[in-house]
């Protein structure tokens, strides 16, 4: 008889109140680790030259519901140009969106050549936060989940389609189920830092949440790469989310 996986103990409350905790958590159970990391890491060389083509067809996709394509009305961060009034007036090719693609194209690349540690972890929270209705920020952005929901799925199938089509990976299928298996994991890392802003779970207990309790009890050598992100993060704010990362 096989020997039984030893039952690892979860403090419920502090998966509401210690990000880095629920980060280390939902990648324990999705099983992100230093293996995908390297994936990563090992797919960056192939992955950075696809950006302004990810960054461009994130922004179609968005502009072909008029209830995602609507947000892009209000006044993105840091951008002082020119905005359309209407949805038939804007366009892709609008300053702001090219603005917005800028910030996302830089952000994506962030993804598979940073430093995984600690400040990391607490951006891609944040660019969960950003995106929400919660009280603690300053934009006025609200994107509502299921239109979040629906692009991290959208992006999961078109980088998955993608990436599998690279020569270089199609010649190293071990290599290529890697890389598609880490970045996987971490569409769905990433998209618990946006869920945890818009379900109620543990809402008596996120209250509690301060900057100490963020980052107590985790060193940068702990944690894997969180990256959420090849994503969706993309839906909208992240010019403000960039500026963040990047101090």
């Amino acid at each position: 008889m096989a020997p039984r996986t030893p039952i690892k103990n979860v403090d419920r409350d502090r998966l509401y109140t210690d990000i880095m905790y629920r980060y280390q958590y939902v990648s324990d159970f999705v099983g992100f680790d230093e293996t995908d990391i390297k994936a990563l890491k090992d797919a960056a060389p192939l992955i950075a030259p696809l950006v302004p083509v990810i960054a461009d067809a994130v922004y179609d996709r968005l502009f072909s519901f008029d209830i995602t394509k609507q947000v892009f009305l209000e006044r993105g961060a840091g951008f002082h140009g020119h905005i359309a009034k209407n949805l038939a007036e804007m366009t892709t090719e609008d300053e702001q969106i090219k603005h917005r693609k800028n910030f996302l194209s830089k952000y994506l690349v962030k993804l598979v050549t940073a430093e995984y540690d600690a400040k990391f972890v607490k951006y891609l929270d944040y660019v969960g936060k950003i995106h929400t209705n919660t009280p603690d920020k300053k934009s006025t952005i609200n994107v509502e989940y299921v239109h979040v929901n629906a692009l991290f799925g959208w992006l999961h199938g078109f980088l998955a389609e993608t990436l599998n089509g690279l020569p270089e990976l199609q010649a190293n299928p071990a290599a290529r189920g890697k890389a598609l298996a880490a970045l996987s994991k971490l569409l769905w890392i990433q998209n618990d830092f946006f869920a945890m802003y818009y379900v109620n779970d543990g809402s008596e207990l996120m209250g509690k949440k301060t900057k100490s309790s963020m980052l107590s009890g985790v060193s940068n050598s702990s944690l894997a790469v969180v990256g959420g992100a090849m994503v969706s993060v993309f839906a909208v704010g992240i010019a403000a989310g960039m500026r963040y990362a990047m101090k």
